[in-house]
């Protein structure tokens, strides 16, 4: 692997992390205006079908076989289905940098979760790098934001959630992102997940009396949601995965909270404050201590 190819895709996955960290601050934007069943819905299945036609032009769409249909339908429930309710449902209470830095902690809850199934082994180093992260989200946690976001707790506790369906997403989807490819896999999962939406919203939201009556502005940023932020955010990681080693993609997972702390003070006037920075650093930290001990593993 060239130096050249694996800076590039450093440069893409951190990117990718980067409009991420954005979708984070205009989820919590336009959600006054729509659910967290609604919009989800919404911009999932636009995506989706951004996804499909590029499928379509390219010529990469590959016939899933019979016996995966079940693993594969079920893991994008989980992360198309589940994962954007409970992180559209989180942004509703929390806000967009707290989300942003919780929602960080991903890879280290992949990681405990991941042991307690054999999928992973722990270690001194790996210990060390959950209770830093830990100490980082509880930092970021004792911040009182008072009128801003008086019910964060809650939200906090779905952006939980959110990160330990995308966790499970990425423990035990690797073999069929392998054996069907990842943009090809990536469009017909977030068609079923987008699809499986469609009555969870009609029941439990409001689709057609106003969750997606938006304006100019609002049908923009929904937009924004759907293709750079669904589709594009997509591909470009996956592209950032065959150019350079996991451990490089991972460690720019650092800019999604970057990118959800300084425009969430931008768009939304979010404070930021020395505990937002400490759990922001701390979480960082954390993950690329964790993935230092993957890579001497191997």
């Amino acid at each position: 692997m060239s130096v050249r190819r694996a800076m590039l895709g450093a440069a893409l996955a951190s990117s990718s992390a980067t409009i991420g960290g954005a979708t984070v601050v205009l989820t919590r934007y336009i959600l006054p205006e729509s659910d967290p069943f609604s919009l989800p819905m919404a911009r999932y299945g636009i995506g989706a079908l951004v996804l499909l036609l590029i499928v379509y032009v390219t010529g990469s769409a590959q016939r899933i076989l019979t016996r995966d249909w079940l693993a594969i339908v079920l893991l994008s429930l989980v992360f198309y289905t589940a994962f954007p309710w409970a992180f559209a449902r989180a942004l509703e209470d929390t806000t967009a940098a707290r989300a942003g830095i919780v929602y960080t902690s991903m890879p280290l809850i992949a990681l405990v979760f991941g042991t307690l199934i054999g999928k992973e082994t722990m270690s001194w180093r790996k210990v060390i790098a959950v209770t830093i992260a830990l100490g980082g989200i509880s930092l970021t946690l004792s911040e009182d934001l008072g009128d801003v976001a008086p019910n964060a707790w809650r939200g906090d506790l779905f952006m939980v959630l959110a990160a330990f369906f995308c966790a499970v997403y990425v423990l035990y989807a690797r073999p069929y992102v392998v054996r069907y490819g990842g943009l090809n896999l990536t469009a017909i999962q977030m068609m079923i997940g987008s699809v499986a939406l469609v009555p969870i919203a009609i029941v439990m939201g409001t689709p057609f009396s106003g969750s997606l009556d938006f304006d100019s502005t609002g049908w923009a940023v929904l937009l924004i949601l759907a293709i750079p932020g669904a589709s594009l955010m997509v591909m470009i990681y996956i592209m950032a995965i065959n150019m350079t080693n996991p451990t490089g993609v991972t460690m720019t997972v650092g800019f999604n909270p970057l990118s959800s702390i300084i425009l969430g003070s931008l768009i939304l006037s979010e404070p930021v404050t020395y505990r937002i920075v400490g759990g922001f650093l701390c979480i960082v930290g954390a993950v690329i201590l964790s993935n230092m001990e993957r890579q001497m593993e191997k």
